[in-house]
């Protein structure tokens, strides 16, 4: 039997991406608003036709449509085809990452090992797209991301050379365990809310894909981001908040003094999924070297 070559399965994998992020596109839209992810089948958001599925292809669909539905004729935001493209490049490039970017395509993927990292790589990377674009706008993460990922981490399992079953289960349950418990112990030091039981979830699907150790590093790691980006944009909102009440109480206007305020309602925070999502891929594939580098910059040679 001849042996597939790298080039050609980096471009079923961008392919495979692009289907991904076609259905992150319906997660974004209709999850958030309580649309059943199945029914009703793709229609017209303005019109309600139905959508034949050689319009819904990946891409190619928007593209024979030139942008424009086939309906009604209104404008289909570019957005869709740019995530589907973005998510099929992440695709291909959790495969070449797997492969550790080699530059010769036309040898084939060597052992199952490397398959199973890559289909991880693959869950992790286009992971960002759905849980940063809901995270951001409605506060919450698709358990179809969160609780996937458990699914994905426990099938991924099964293939010889990653991760054993009992280390995915051991690393979802620590993993999602330990950040419940420490969100729940900051909640009754801080009196309020510390963690959503989303970047609970989607922690533990870390660490059913990565082991339970790698998935705290993902933690630690998201954490210092968080702390580096929060701060100064709080900063920034607390600035623009005082600017605005300035503005209202000089006005003497009572309904922009209050609208002001409930503008500013909840400025200055931003959802931790993001930042764990951002994090999860880049220490599956540099953890190690990030780690080493640590404790040489600490104990030194």
């Amino acid at each position: 039997m001849e042996e597939i070559p790298l080039w050609y399965s980096l471009a079923v994998f961008f392919v495979l991406g692009a289907c991904v992020g076609s259905f992150y596109n319906v997660i974004v839209y209709r999850m958030p608003r309580g649309i059943s992810l199945i029914n009703p089948p793709s229609h017209c958001p303005l019109c309600k036709k139905h959508i034949p599925l050689y319009y819904n292809l990946p891409i190619v669909g928007w593209l024979i449509l030139r942008g424009k539905s086939a309906c009604c004729k209104q404008p289909i935001s570019i957005i869709y085809p740019i995530g589907e493209s973005l998510c099929g490049l992440l695709g291909a490039l959790s495969l070449y990452a797997a492969m550790g970017f080699t530059t010769d395509f036309w040898s084939p993927v060597p052992n199952l090992e490397v398959w199973a990292d890559a289909l991880a790589l693959f869950w992790l990377l286009l992971g960002i797209y759905p849980v940063s674009a809901v995270d951001f706008k409605y506060k919450l993460i698709p358990d179809s991301i969160s609780v996937g990922g458990i699914v994905a981490g426990l099938i991924i399992s099964l293939i010889p050379g990653g991760l054993t079953p009992v280390q995915s289960i051991v690393g979802a349950v620590a993993a999602g365990g330990g950040l419940y418990l420490l969100g729940f112990i900051a909640s009754k030091v801080l009196h309020k809310d510390a963690m959503g039981f989303g970047d609970v979830k989607l922690l533990a699907g870390f660490g059913a894909i990565m082991g339970v150790t790698r998935a705290v590093e993902v933690l630690v790691v998201a954490s210092i981001l968080g702390i580096l980006i929060m701060v100064p944009y709080a900063k920034i909102a607390e600035k623009r908040a005082a600017k605005k009440a300035v503005q209202s109480k000089a006005s003497q206007n009572k309904n922009a003094s209050a609208s002001a305020e409930a503008d500013d309602e909840g400025a200055g925070q931003i959802p931790f999924g993001p930042f764990l999502a951002v994090a999860a891929p880049f220490m599956y594939l540099w953890g190690d070297a990030l780690k080493e580098i640590y404790l040489k910059f600490i104990f030194g040679e």
